[in-house]
């Protein structure tokens, strides 16, 4: 199950939502049926998928951004410690940014697109 745009993400929340409404009224989400069960954990998993792409936690940088850096890497030869070089940033920091423990400054944001040629609307989004 994938969403492919916000219209698609709020219906798939609002019956989140209902289904997580069910379960509370029936006393716990274990009670849900197999078919609710299932369709409970498919609509989870397509939620986080796209949160993190489009509506990332406060913080952390977008899939989208995380996954275009990784392929530039890895299609123009690089390590990351390569990487982090170019863009002139600590090893630990490039890392860090990918695994989401530190923020994007503008100005590496910049130098992110320049260096490796990302499109600037994936590394605004």
């Amino acid at each position: 199950m994938i969403i492919k745009n916000e219209k698609e993400y709020k219906k798939f929340e609002n019956r989140m939502e209902t289904l997580i409404q069910h379960g509370t009224e029936l006393g716990d989400m274990d009670l849900l049926s197999e078919k609710e069960k299932e369709e409970f954990m498919m609509l989870s998993e397509a939620l986080d998928e796209y949160g993190s792409a489009y509506h990332p936690l406060p913080g952390q940088m977008s899939t989208l951004l995380t996954n275009a850096i990784l392929t530039q890497v890895k299609e123009k030869g690089l390590k990351q410690k390569e990487a982090a070089q170019m863009i002139g940033i600590s090893p630990t920091f490039f890392s860090d940014l990918l695994h989401g423990r530190r923020t994007l400054s503008f100005e590496v944001a910049r130098t992110i697109h320049k260096v490796l040629g990302i499109p600037a609307e994936v590394v605004l989004a």
